[in-house]
């Protein structure tokens, strides 16, 4: 039993590595002048393999565990349809190992998510061991942000939105045990994010640590004497904020305040264009979709929706919104679930919802590679005899 374990850790660490480079080669390879820009793309395609091929020998090996609920069915749908949007669109002679593996990118999707929901199934012990390992995938991203970070800043172009890979992260770190390695992750996370410029990254980080903190230490702690403490947090993240903008040159005030003058890096017209792309739309697309990166491929800024509502009902079709939808409605009743029961991880659970809501409707998430990510977390929410597990603090 004990050998039985000890693989069984080996097993998840090796995933946990495996999601590290997952998350460092889509960051760097997608990243505009990354210094890791020539790296060999057949890496990630390697990673994608590995991934889906060792959460699929655990789904199997643990199919018992697996329980079919709404949110498990949901994911399903929804990223075998995507898969198939990606299959109709690759030329005849992309060759079997494109027919392959791009479909595999969004069966990840499915397959993580089933693999931290077997992990929170068999044990806490288990739950522990992988939500505190994650810190190694948390540093070691961020660690390669950093260094593409710094290149980017000679070259100008620190405008850089692969800090949400590092955010994506945080959610599971945020299930140890251990006290310091949370508050260190969420430092390290607070920095990489602020860093990005990115207005949307920050509001999401400190909205959903807001939410976190009154969820609970008032809603589910009842510890009324803290609102004081509650306030006081709050106070220094902004303080926090302030120092680190100041430092960089007040970049992240300037674009917060720019936002009305710009539109939001001219969100307001990208989404007004793609709004008139799908109502000239006929019935057919619309039901079906256009297929994958339609969005950009179609519209005249030859941008994306920089919407996943917008997104998803352009380029899959009104039959897959409705699951997508249905998918934000699961997880706002098993919030309110959680934390009517008292379930000690409502708040992680709400911290996770705020940065899945806010990037959905100003950027991306359910259509980009770190998607992966906060399947997992969903995964770890997934399993309701965890509620007697006491060791979230």
């Amino acid at each position: 039993m004990l050998k039985k374990i000890i693989f069984e850790k080996i097993y998840i660490l090796f995933t946990i590595i495996s999601i590290s480079g997952y998350s460092i080669i889509n960051m760097l390879a997608n990243e505009k002048d990354s210094i890791y820009s020539t790296e060999d793309p057949l890496l990630l395609k390697l990673l994608v393999g590995i991934l889906f091929m060792m959460s699929l020998t655990y789904i199997l090996y643990n199919q018992n565990l697996i329980s079919s609920n709404k949110i498990t069915r949901l994911l399903l749908f929804l990223s075998t349809y995507m898969a198939i949007w990606r299959i109709i669109g690759l030329p005849i002679t992309a060759g079997l190992f494109a027919y392959l593996y791009q479909p595999m990118r969004d069966m990840l999707i499915i397959n993580m998510f089933l693999f931290t929901c077997i992990i929170s199934t068999k044990s806490e012990e288990l739950t522990k061991f992988f939500s505190t390992s994650m810190m190694l995938a948390l540093f070691i991203t961020s660690f390669f942000y950093y260094k593409n970070w710094t290149f980017a800043n000679e070259v100008d172009e620190a405008h850089l939105g692969t800090s949400y890979y590092v955010l994506f992260l945080l959610p599971m770190v945020l299930f140890s045990a251990h006290r310091w390695i949370k508050l260190l992750a969420i430092v390290i996370t607070a920095v990489v994010v602020f860093s990005s410029f990115k207005r949307g990254g920050s509001i999401a980080l400190v909205g959903a640590t807001i939410v976190y903190l009154f969820v609970k230490e008032i809603l589910l702690e009842h510890k009324f004497t803290k609102l004081i403490w509650f306030i006081t947090i709050i106070f220094l993240l902004m303080l926090l904020l302030i120092y680190i903008d100041n430092a960089m040159g007040n970049i992240i005030s300037e674009r917060i305040m720019n936002i009305t003058e710009d539109g939001g890096s001219g969100r307001d017209e990208v989404w007004a264009t793609t709004w008139k792309m799908i109502k000239r739309s006929d019935f057919g697309h619309l039901i079906l979709g256009h297929g994958y990166d339609a969005v950009s491929k179609n519209s005249l800024l030859e941008l994306s929706a920089h919407n996943d509502f917008l997104e998803v009902l352009y380029n899959y079709g009104i039959i897959s919104l409705i699951p997508y939808l249905l998918i934000h409605i699961h997880l706002i009743k098993q919030i309110c679930k959680s934390i009517k029961e008292q379930d000690k991880r409502a708040p992680i659970m709400s911290f996770t919802y705020v940065i899945f809501i806010v990037l959905s409707m100003i950027s991306h998430v359910i259509v980009y590679p770190w998607a992966v990510l906060i399947a997992m977390t969903w995964g770890l929410f997934n399993n309701p005899k965890f509620n007697s597990i006491q060791h979230v603090k």
